[in-house]
């Protein structure tokens, strides 16, 4: 039977066992992100972290972070081998009824533009595409720092995330010399 609990401390081997088999039969996963370690585990800052589980065993995840009066999804992943059994629609459930109970009336996520899969999956559910985002490298980073937190995020040096195509169109007219390492549909649901 099917149960969806909160992540407890002593749970994080387990999440990163799931995260990085969840993800590795991705085709983006090793370009968008790498395999997670328990010390990059210890770094996540996430508001609610909630896990699927058959017979006690974990098979999903999910990470909620709250934005700008919204739930942000920042993962839902599921064992390759459990999927397309309901678990996935689950965890999305769990992540609307933590934002209803907080009463935040938007669920956002953000998915690569070439997983099909899982842009079906939302729009099925009722999240609609609101915009593009962008996971950029730039050369020179400094060109970017007086842009930083106008809707330009840095991840790690010289790698930044864009969280719209306004912030896109700011950076190509800066003729910041860039290449986009991966690109994302921002999908929304109003709850």
């Amino acid at each position: 039977m099917l149960k969806i609990r909160a992540f407890r401390k002593g749970d994080e081997e387990v999440y990163v066992k799931v995260h990085n088999e969840g993800y590795s039969s991705e085709e983006w996963f090793g370009t968008l992100e790498k395999a997670l370690t328990v010390e990059d585990f210890s770094k996540l800052n996430y508001d609610a972290t909630f896990f699927a589980e058959v017979n006690e065993k974990v098979i999903g995840l999910l990470d909620i972070k709250i934005r700008n009066q919204l739930v942000d999804i920042e993962n839902i992943v599921v064992l390759p081998e459990y999927r397309r059994r309901g678990i996935g629609k689950a965890l999305l459930e769990k992540a609307i009824e933590f934002s209803r109970h907080r009463k935040l009336k938007k669920v956002r996520c953000e998915v690569p533009t070439h997983n099909e899969r899982a842009i079906k999956f939302y729009v099925k559910n009722g999240f609609q595409h609101l915009t593009n985002a962008y996971l950029i490298r730039v050369q020179d980073k400094l060109s970017l720092e007086q842009y930083l937190g106008v809707g330009i995020y840095i991840v790690e040096d010289n790698k930044y995330w864009v969280i719209n195509e306004r912030q896109m169109k700011l950076i190509k007219n800066l003729r910041v010399p860039f290449f986009i390492i991966g690109e994302f549909d921002v999908m929304v649901k109003n709850i």
